[in-house]
């Protein structure tokens, strides 16, 4: 199963339409260097996270984890429970089903190795549907200001249906993996003698690509008769991209929330949707619930949560009737003066197969090597 720190890691939101102006979030300088605790409970037992970092310069934004600190949960009740540190900046415990009670609020406290102490405010662990709710799609082409020009893609929807006494507040995070393979098997290669791969070697053309869906999706259900929606829009698939070409997987993870938890991502979900998404590697400043106690004046960025979560995967085979308009990014590049003009650099250079012989082509990685285009040719345990 994919690590939850993925999330954020890649926290990065993209809106992708017609003639968008260049977006400056005017965050002055000084707004670097601020601590950034995120984490959370759910109701599902397991490894819970806090992640700590500093903000960065936002031209050049990076992750800069903070190590070496003592972090704790500690719920309403005054149960104490330790983190220890995993990765770079990353904390976690194992909680059982025991530990985590609906009902029951959870806070975070951190000293760093410094000394400073930060915490969060409680929050409440609400409870929420058992199970998400159908998730399904449709071909849809959007107008855009181009008369001549319209995106085409498919759109993905779930459905809310929770009981009278669950939380009234939602939020979706969205995790796909897909399937692609490259266009030729490794057939002749050149690192100065012409090497034949008999029988040709398909064994790197075959990948799988896993990324966090970057979109914020949030839903209040407080001013709905019912505590439900149905056609709730997730992620949409822009034809341009190979993710519907073989087999695509989504899986959601539905978190019922607190408000305050709620009004914290919807806030983030407004400023990414605005102007051009979240940077990479920490949340805009929106207020969170979390404080230097050592130091109040200093900000602390981030949000600490209990959530009640369900999941769901879903499979999608090619769709029928959805052209794809896939531009590769397999090369292939004529030898004007033969193999002389290949360089050591480049070796082993892939050479492309004709008629039963090696022509005098080269072939770009990504025509033979499907990780050269990010994915990993590791079937994923959850895959068909």
């Amino acid at each position: 199963m994919m690590r939850i720190s993925l999330f954020y890691y890649t926290l990065i939101i993209l809106m992708i339409t017609s003639c968008i102006k260049p977006f400056d979030p005017g965050i002055k300088e000084d707004a670097s260097n601020k601590f950034v605790v995120q984490g959370s409970v759910s109701s599902v037992e397991g490894w819970q996270y806090v992640y700590i970092s500093r903000t960065s310069n936002i031209s050049q934004a990076v992750f800069n984890p903070i190590n070496d600190c003592q972090v704790e949960i500690i719920d309403g009740e005054g149960n104490t429970y330790t983190l220890n540190q995993f990765e770079e900046g990353v904390y976690r415990v194992w909680m059982s089903s025991t530990d985590l009670v609906s009902y029951r609020s959870y806070m975070v406290k951190v000293i760093t190795s410094d000394g400073q102490i930060l915490e969060s405010d409680f929050d409440l662990l609400p409870e929420g549907p058992d199970q998400v709710g159908e998730v399904y799609y449709e071909i849809k082409n959007i107008p855009t200001n181009d008369p001549d020009y319209t995106i085409h893609g498919v759109q993905f929807y779930t459905n809310l249906l929770a009981d009278p006494e669950d939380s009234r507040f939602y939020r979706w995070k969205l995790v796909e993996t897909w399937e692609y393979h490259t266009e030729y098997p490794i057939e002749y290669y050149y690192d100065g003698i012409v090497h034949q791969v008999s029988p040709p070697d398909t064994s790197q053309k075959y990948c799988w690509k896993s990324l966090l869906v970057p979109e914020v999706y949030t839903l209040s259900t407080v001013n709905l008769t019912e505590n439900g929606l149905n056609a709730i829009p997730l992620n949409f698939i822009y034809n341009t991209s190979d993710r519907l070409k073989i087999k695509y997987s989504l899986h959601i993870e539905q978190s019922a929330l607190s408000e305050d938890a709620y009004n914290y991502w919807d806030k983030l979900r407004i400023n990414s949707n605005q102007d051009g998404g979240l940077y990479t590697t920490q949340p805009l400043a929106v207020k969170g619930n979390i404080k230097n106690l050592t130091n109040p004046e200093n900000e602390v960025l981030g949000f600490f949560q209990a959530n009640a979560i369900s999941t769901k995967r879903i499979f999608v085979d090619p769709v029928p009737d959805f052209e794809l308009n896939i531009l590769s990014t397999c090369q292939v590049n004529t030898l004007r003066f033969g193999l002389i003009e290949i360089p050591v650099t480049e070796y082993p250079a892939y050479l492309f197969s004709s008629g039963g012989n090696y022509a005098l082509a080269t072939m770009t990685n990504e025509c033979v090597l499907c990780s050269a285009s990010g994915g990993s040719n590791t079937k994923p345990d959850f895959w068909p």
